[in-house]
């Protein structure tokens, strides 16, 4: 598989100098929406009148067929403040629009993985975050798709009805033609769950053939944390992650994803309906491309992982966090009982900790927008790193978790290790018949693992068999 990553390369990137002051200002007589106006462009800023259109809220400019001055500018309206749809395109037709302006952001042509030889296919998660899929694709990704030459018939939509139904088309549609030979690119109205299970489905469906074709992914973030979305764009000073994802998606090149496997043993299960649905895993074994953890994270993901909690996006995490540092009967939290094992450099070494607060194994920088989590890690690099630190109190946690949110200062602190590692195996220590304490999280995946069991994460050879992004 592959996925869409953000470019400097190409010459009507956005991404190139976008914010610069120095740049010169340029200006030209033309028409808005029919109106006479003179148009200037200085300093990220197009103004004509009392109007003004900030570089940070473009898409992209296409031209007007039939017109060699007419173009149309897309474009997000800022919306301050809660709101239930937290987005609204805009467009603004223009002639004689400045050349430094055009030279920033029309449309030339469409990139390669949008090419009308490639099968492309809409994936609408319905259950992602707080539900804005559906509303995202009918109010900007599709009158945009229509303007940029991509009519109705040029692509499918797939809408999910279950938490099955991005497995079940990986499995399905995707897989089956990939494997037979034929270019795929998939633009995902997602959050991380919907690329997980998009790489399980393709990774677990069999052999593949000689003329196996892996599928490019282009994420549209709309899940609740977006790990992968945030740490693939970690350097982008656009505030938007909308129209960081539509230019990423118009401008950006596909790269091998990485990818880990994480095996567990025999009786652990997939876990799912809110608890209520064990699932035996295919080859006991879940692919991942953000994370894989136990103790604090595993359980708050879990928890969390509600319809109720859902309806508040990515606050609900610091509700259930409160509950698990914070013991209403004065308690210290849980002690997660388990033995930890790093293979680094391929030398094994057993922690001397046997009561753990937090182990978590990342491929990606952050898990939220402002949570660093693994601050060495950069864009695509395939290294596993570990955080970990022992049983501690609720405050002493918190004090980690905001160090985290301050661009990863966590690791400077006491009592926390961060290492780059081949592989992390866990052996759970916990007792009784709930998996209430040995639950593990892979890339927002639950799974309960059973008395004794244990779990191993390493990396696999995700250039020939994941997706592209």
């Amino acid at each position: 598989m592959a996925a869409i990553h953000s470019s400097d390369s190409s010459p009507t990137s956005p991404s190139r100098s976008s914010d610069s002051d120095t740049e010169s200002s340029t200006s030209n007589y033309g028409h808005v929406d029919d109106e006479p106006y003179h148009l200037s462009y200085r300093k990220g800023e197009l103004a004509w009148g009392s109007y003004k259109l900030k570089d940070e809220d473009i898409i992209t400019v296409v031209g007007v067929r039939g017109s060699n001055v007419g173009h149309t500018i897309f474009s997000l309206i800022p919306i301050d403040g809660e709101s239930e749809k937290p987005f609204e395109l805009r467009t603004t037709n223009a002639t004689l629009l400045p050349e430094a302006f055009l030279d920033k952001f029309l449309l030339q042509d469409l990139p390669s993985h949008l090419n009308p030889s490639v099968n492309l296919q809409v994936l609408i998660s319905t259950l992602s975050g707080t539900g804005l899929a559906p509303a995202f694709y009918d109010d900007i990704l599709h009158p945009l798709l229509k303007n940029i030459g991509l009519t109705d018939s040029s692509y499918t939509v797939v809408q999910t009805k279950s938490p099955e139904s991005v497995m079940e088309f990986a499995r399905s549609s995707l897989f089956g033609s990939a494997n037979e030979g034929k270019k795929q690119t998939v633009l995902m109205l997602s959050g991380d769950g919907g690329i997980v299970d998009t790489i399980n489905g393709l990774l677990e469906s069999g052999n593949r053939s000689s003329t196996y074709v892996p599928p490019t992914l282009c994420q549209l973030p709309l899940g609740t944390g977006n790990a992968l979305f945030h740490s693939l764009h970690k350097s982008s000073k656009i505030p938007s992650i909308y129209i960081q994802g539509l230019r990423t998606l118009l401008h950006g090149s596909p790269k091998p994803l990485p990818i880990f496997e994480a095996k567990f043993s025999s009786g652990a299960r997939s876990l799912t309906n809110e608890g209520q649905k064990a699932t035996p895993l295919s080859n006991s074994t879940v692919y991942g491309a953000v994370v894989a953890s136990y103790g604090l994270h595993a359980t708050l993901v879990a928890d969390s992982d509600t319809t109720e909690y859902r309806k508040h996006g990515d606050k609900r995490f610091g509700l259930v966090a409160k509950d698990l540092l914070f013991p209403e009967d004065g308690t210290m939290p849980h002690a997660y009982q388990a033995q930890v094992t790093l293979t680094k450099s391929g030398k094994q070494e057993v922690l001397d900790c046997k009561e753990h607060g937090y182990i978590l194994a990342s491929l990606v920088s952050n898990l939220e927008k402002t949570f660093t989590i693994s601050p060495a890690s950069k864009p695509l690099d395939g290294q596993l790193r570990v955080i970990n630190f022992g049983a501690l109190d609720g405050q002493q946690t918190m004090e980690i978790m905001k160090a985290a949110y301050a661009d990863g200062k966590h690791p400077g602190i006491e009592g926390v290790r961060y290492d780059a590692v081949d592989s992390l195996r866990i052996d759970f220590s916990e007792k009784g018949e709930s998996w209430k304490w040995r639950r593990c999280c892979i890339d927002g995946l639950i799974v309960g693992v059973e008395e004794d069991g244990w779990m191993e994460v390493k990396m696999t050879r995700s250039d020939l068999e994941g997706p592209h992004m």
